[in-house]
């Protein structure tokens, strides 16, 4: 693969000035344009060591507009970042619609590195990969603009930057390195990184392999990648990406899964505070534990309108010490928000190893509200199953506890409710014209939760659906519900 990247390349520096002439406007033209159109874009700069990443980027920047790039390099973590999951650090930096990113290392770096050194297997790194092109699919389904560059050099160049030996004209500024560990490790560098290449190159967003031995030829080349990427996307209508079947209409009027829920559940009222009290001392032991474990719930909470979301989530809480949980409550999004991938505003709120994270609504809304309010096209909610189960995922692995709460009640109970808010003072701030829109929509929302609920349940993060008629029941079998899990992970 690696061969047609080490022919010998090379710009004079009269050429590469007359390229600068004509690529410094045409790109500034560009970046311009990119601040009215919907969609962001994300430069990924990776490749071998020694081979100018740190430099290329540095020309971008001086050739474009740096105020309008976020340039964000992640070759060094926090211990914020790694007790968090893995992309979350890269959720945080992505660009909103209109502007541009640069990633110098990315969600590649770390297990590329981690095979090239043997502490992940061929196949292994396979998995990791699959989950990267599906990440990037998801990305670029949205709209991003995804351009990914691969700088190459050979094993005798890499060896002179390294040691700083490099005619000093092509000499790359960077941290000292071990040459001698890399000159070892050159040839299972190629190795990952072909694996990687090939397993991630793909129409909707392949790799551009650079030969970078030229620093003159490496940068031009760079920026005419960019500029190309930038006048084509602006040119071209993004793909709309089509999913499952939309939902058919002889499911109108036919039982569906909520109607298995039994409402008829209650608890008597004098054992109620007697369970309570019981349940929130567990829970309050079992909250330190996994903060010393470090093993963090994230929660989320579901339901109609007036099924006690808000009161099952106050008992939950009020066992725990308030250092040890962050609640978000989500309603539609800010502008910033919606400039960004709906998932990014729910990454950017998790918490560190130990600490609860507990969303009131969440990430669901894109397949429920949006859905039936469509605020979302089918395209976009259809395949959001695919996505919301591959940031469960990550979740899971990373060894979070997630916990997915439907509170389900019946029309005629949240009628009673939505009454009760009127009437009283100090509830009627609860009760929107909104609230009695969507009562209107009760079945199409029953349809969207069946579907929710069929893709999106799974072994390790399935669905609770709580019978809430009664509160006192509700809030006792979330409690149970919490408490059985954190005892089963820890």
């Amino acid at each position: 693969m690696f061969e047609a990247l080490e022919t010998g390349k090379a710009l004079s520096n009269e050429d590469f000035q007359t390229l600068r002439s004509q690529l410094r406007p045409a790109l500034l033209a560009e970046q311009f344009k990119l601040r009215d159109q919907p969609y962001p874009a994300l430069v990924l700069i990776g490749g071998m060591d020694g081979a100018g990443k740190g430099a290329a980027v540095h020309r971008i920047n001086e050739w474009m507009d740096p105020r309008l790039i976020e340039t964000s390099a992640f070759w060094m973590h926090s211990d914020e970042e790694e007790s968090r999951p893995f992309f979350w650090r890269f959720w945080n930096r992505m660009p909103r619609k209109g502007r541009m990113g640069i990633f110098l290392q990315s969600w590649y770096s770390r297990p590329w590195y981690d095979a090239m050194e043997g502490r992940l297997s061929k196949a292994e790194f396979g998995d990791i990969l699959r989950d990267i092109e599906a990440f990037e699919r998801m990305l670029t389904d949205d709209g991003v603009l995804l351009i990914k560059i691969w700088l190459h050099v050979s094993r005798k160049t890499q060896r002179l930057q390294l040691t700083e030996e490099a005619p000093r004209k092509q000499q790359n500024p960077r941290v000292p390195a071990d040459a001698d560990t890399w000159w070892k490790q050159y040839p299972d560098a190629l190795t990952a990184s072909e694996q990687l290449i090939r397993a991630t190159d793909v129409s909707h967003s392949p790799w551009h392999l650079v030969e970078a031995e030229d620093r003159h030829y490496r940068d031009a080349t760079v920026n005419q990648i960019i500029l190309a990427s930038l006048e084509s996307r602006a040119n071209t209508d993004a793909p709309v990406r089509t999913g499952i079947a939309t939902t058919p209409d002889s499911r109108a009027g036919q039982p569906t899964l909520l109607d298995q829920v039994p409402l008829d559940k209650a608890v008597p009222k004098d054992k109620y505070k007697e369970k309570l009290t019981t349940l929130q001392s567990e829970l309050q032991d079992l909250s330190w534990q996994a903060f010393h474990r470090r093993r963090s719930v994230v929660a989320v909470f579901e339901g109609w309108d007036a099924a006690g979301k808000g009161s099952a989530i106050r008992r939950v809480t009020t066992a725990m010490d308030p250092r040890l949980y962050h609640l978000i409550q989500f309603a539609a999004p800010t502008d910033e928000e919606a400039d960004h991938h709906y998932l990014w505003r729910f990454w950017r709120q998790i918490e560190r190893d130990g600490i609860a994270t507990l969303f009131d609504r969440s990430w669901y809304g894109r397949v429920l509200v949006e859905r039936v309010e469509e605020f979302a096209r089918p395209d976009e909610w259809q395949r959001a199953y695919h996505e919301i189960n591959q940031f469960e995922q990550q979740l899971l692995d990373h060894g979070s506890i997630v916990l997915k709460f439907w509170i389900h009640i019946s029309p005629e109970e949240q009628l009673l409710r939505f009454k009760s808010r009127e009437t009283q003072p100090h509830k009627q701030h609860k009760i929107t014209d909104e609230d009695w829109r969507n009562r209107d929509k009760w079945s199409a929302y029953e349809q969207a939760v069946e579907d929710m609920v069929s893709h999106t349940s799974t072994a390790q993060a399935p669905w609770h659906l709580i019978a809430g008629n009664s509160k006192h029941y509700a809030r006792l079998e979330i409690l149970k519900t919490y408490c059985k899990a954190l005892k089963a992970a820890l």
